[in-house]
């Protein structure tokens, strides 16, 4: 379906003209307003005859009516607040009553009249999969924060995601750290689309995306289908929705860090494509310079995304899609040593072209993608600490074959490109000045050919699906295998679901280094069982345990310490350096609690206790994982009060992660350098974000403001930084401040 809605009007016969007898010169127009997604009437929608200034309130189911309307052409508008905004031209007829279905989707976009089966891709969920969790473009929204404006912290608030740093868009799944997580845009793998610094792990990030262009974002953890790359955590699957094919809009936003606009429209005289242009520009290092003029640092960035798709037969559509993006860091405290962060930039761009053929009985989707990134990182005097470049070019096939009798064939091939090359320096002082002391130059090009299968069978009472993934990099010894069998049975009220799967990921050359005798993939086997007891029709109770066993993991050596056999200092390495010697397991259950539908209390309570360790095999090492958190607390409640009026909260609560490192003592005051690896933790992490939402409806469009408190309890949370060790091995400036009690406010406008 393209679209969040469709306007169905029947035409019913009122009254039968007679011979001199005159006909009625009003009708009543009546109709129903109801979820698009579920089909349940909406309750207290405001539907707006704009002509004759009337305006009603759905009721429990839906209804709405007007009577005495003159025939003619006139403008209904429908307002719920957590829905898109609908806009319609509906003609009258003398002597003919209407009785019109009204379906509103959740969240951001505009209405659409028109629906194409055929270029319908399939329903975003795995069958079988035992930890899913989908966010649709409303509870993106809602989550994203009003100072963030970014999709991945509506992310981080989902059940069994960890995070412990409020500056970071990263966030951990099961003890994974971020970058075994894959991020897939519109069936594209890409990791480059985050305004960060680039080389440096104490700085900001923000995604790069607006998240009034995404339609949904879903997260699947444990066993699930290798579909889409190779990695052994998580996958987070975002999709950009189209735009209208009905009429022109526009959407302007401004948050606590960004304001945004969204164009859309349709696509030739036949309404047969559609466009979309978001454009997005932070002010909040403008902002930050104006209100605090001695600040120590600030983040900038701008980004654009836009999306294009044409239906070029019944059967047949194209899409493109093209994102770009700049981001801009500057260090404003007086200048520090020469090795030094002053200024960073960094640029990243994603474009993609995509076909899509609808037969009978099968789809097939063919997809070229480019993705590139840059950075460049100077200090003081305008030297250049760190640069670097990523570039890949993809091309890939998939295949939706139904076979009969309940069966189906999943498909597809992958052929990626890739070149990277990073460079870093070290400078010292000379009497001649500045001069580079040290200097490191990674290059690496890689070639990764890939194909997937997958078989399922479906029946009324369950699912079983059996995949295989098999890939072969060039810069690899060997080739990686990684099967995957999920499943799922429902018994009245309650549905068992149980996986298992062994995943692959190849690390990235930069953190590997040029010249290693032997690059194998890291390796993850994960077995998952849940049960999920629907209490009521929009409420369930689901348990899940999960169990994982991680080998040939890389960690980071050469990091400062003291030796425990002499107790002397050892220095950390001139640059970072990496080896694939880790074994662990991480294992655990997670607990939630959820409602869904169109009106009363929805959200979530979840809690996750798990432990993830690991074991050098090589020093004989045994430490927790670096992202190990051993309880989490997500908890979402939102309540729409009325049709312009709702409120939400969101609440985390961490045990929190390792400093990650060789320290002793008590965080955050008496840290000391330690011989035992992430052996002290972060304090205790605890954060209440509160927001208010507010619509106004007017003739021709609809104004929302938004409140929002974060750190309502004003809780004082720390993260890790940067920091050094003194001569008595005490460690300072490790540990940083996240954010404080900050209020914030801001507004959409939709035409």
């Amino acid at each position: 379906m393209i679209g969040p809605a469709l306007l169905v009007i029947g035409a019913l016969v009122g009254s039968t003209a007679f011979a001199g007898v005159p006909q009625a010169q009003t009708v009543t127009i009546r109709g129903t307003v109801v979820d698009a997604g579920t089909q349940a009437p909406v309750k207290d929608a405001q539907v707006f005859l704009v002509e004759l200034a009337r305006s009603v309130i759905t009721g429990a189911d839906g209804r709405f009516e007007f009577a005495d309307v003159k025939p003619g052409t006139h403008t209904l508008t429908v307002s719920r607040i957590g829905y898109i905004f609908v806009r319609r031209r509906v003609p009258i007829v003398a002597g003919v009553t209407l009785d019109i279905t009204v379906p509103l989707a959740e969240g951001t976009g505009t209405y659409q009249e028109t629906v194409t089966v055929a270029a319908a891709a399939p329903p975003p969920s795995l069958p079988g999969v035992a930890s899913q969790m989908e966010l649709g473009s409303a509870g993106l929204a809602d989550l994203r924060g009003v100072v963030a404006d970014d999709p991945m912290r509506a992310i981080q608030a989902l059940p069994g995601v960890a995070t412990g740093d409020d500056f970071q868009a990263e966030f951990s799944v099961r003890g994974s750290s971020y970058r075994h997580v894959g991020i897939v845009l519109d069936g594209t793998p890409t990791a480059t689309l985050m305004h960060a610094v680039r080389g440096r792990e104490d700085t900001g990030s923000v995604a790069m995306i607006n998240t009034d262009v995404l339609s949904r974002a879903a997260l699947f953890a444990g066993p699930h289908p290798q579909r889409h790359g190779d990695w052994i955590g998580a996958t987070l699957d975002f999709d950009l929705r189209e735009g209208s094919r009905d009429r022109a809009g526009l959407r302007a936003a401004v948050s606590g860090t960004s304001a945004s606009a969204v164009f859309e429209g349709p696509l030739g005289p036949d309404k047969r494509g559609s466009w979309l242009v978001s454009v997005r520009k932070s002010y909040l290092d403008w902002l930050i310079r104006k209100l605090e003029p001695e600040s120590g640092s600030t983040f900038g960035f701008g980004d654009a995304q836009a999306k294009v798709a044409y239906d070029l037969t019944n059967r047949q559509q194209i899409q493109f899609v093209m994102i770009g993006g700049r981001a801009t860091f500057l260090e404003e405290e007086e200048a520090g040593g020469l090795n030094e962060l002053d200024r960073a930039i960094s640029n990243s761009g994603f474009a993609a072209v995509s076909w899509r053929y609808v037969g009978n009985r099968f789809m097939v989707t063919q997809r070229v993608a480019l993705v590139g990134a840059d950075f460049h990182n100077r200090n003081v005097l305008d030297q250049e600490l760190d640069r670097g470049f990523t570039q890949a070019e993809t091309a890939r096939l998939d295949v939706t074959a139904t076979l009969g009798r309940g069966w189906t064939m999943d498909a597809g091939a992958r052929y990626e490109r890739a070149r990277t090359n990073q460079t870093m320096r070290e400078f010292a002082s000379t009497p001649r000045g500045p001069r580079v002391s040290a200097e490191r130059d990674l290059n690496a090009k890689t070639r990764l050919k890939t194909v997937w299968g997958e078989f399922g069978h479906r029946a009324p009472t369950g699912t079983v699906n059996m995949g295989v993934r098999v890939t072969d990099r060039s810069i690899a010894s060997e080739t990686a295998i990684s099967p995957w069998i999920t499943g799922e049975r429902t018994f009245g009220q309650l549905t068992l679901r149980a996986g298992a799967g062994l995943a692959n990921q190849y690390p990235d050359p930069m953190l590997w280094g040029v010249g290693a005798p032997r690059v194998v993939p890291e390796r993850a086997a994960s077995v998952d069982v849940s049960g999920e007891y629907r209490l009521t029709a929009g409420t369930r109770l689901t348990v899940t345990g999960f169990h994982r066993t991680e080998s040939d993991v890389l960690r980071r050596v050469g990091e400062e310490r003291v030796d425990p056999g002499t107790g002397d200092f050892v220095p950390p390495s001139q640059f970072p350096e990496f080896a694939a010697t880790l074994d662990g397991t991480s294992r655990g259950v997670d607990v939630s609690v959820m409602r869904r539908g169109p009106s009363g209390l929805t959200g979530w309570v979840a809690y996750t206790w798990s432990h993830t360790d690991h074991h050098d095999v090589v020093s004989g090492e045994r430490f927790d994982a670096d992202y190990d958190q051993r309880h989490t607390l997500n908890v979402v409640a939102a309540q729409r009060l009325s049709y312009r009026f709702s409120v939400n909260a969101k609440l985390r609560i961490g045990s929190n992660m390792p400093i990650i490192g060789y320290f002793g003592g008590t965080a955050p005051d008496a840290l000391v350098l330690g011989t035992t690896r992430n052996q002290v933790r972060l304090p205790l992490y605890a954060r209440l974000d509160v927001r208010a939402n507010r619509t106004f409806t007017f003739d021709r469009g609809r104004l929302t403001l938004f409140v929002e408190v974060m750190n309502l309890l004003g809780r004082d949370n720390y993260g890790q930084t940067d920091g050094f060790v003194r001569s008595n091995l005490s460690a300072v400036g490790y540990l940083d401040r996240l954010i404080p009690f900050v209020p914030s406010a801001g507004f959409l406008i939709e035409f």
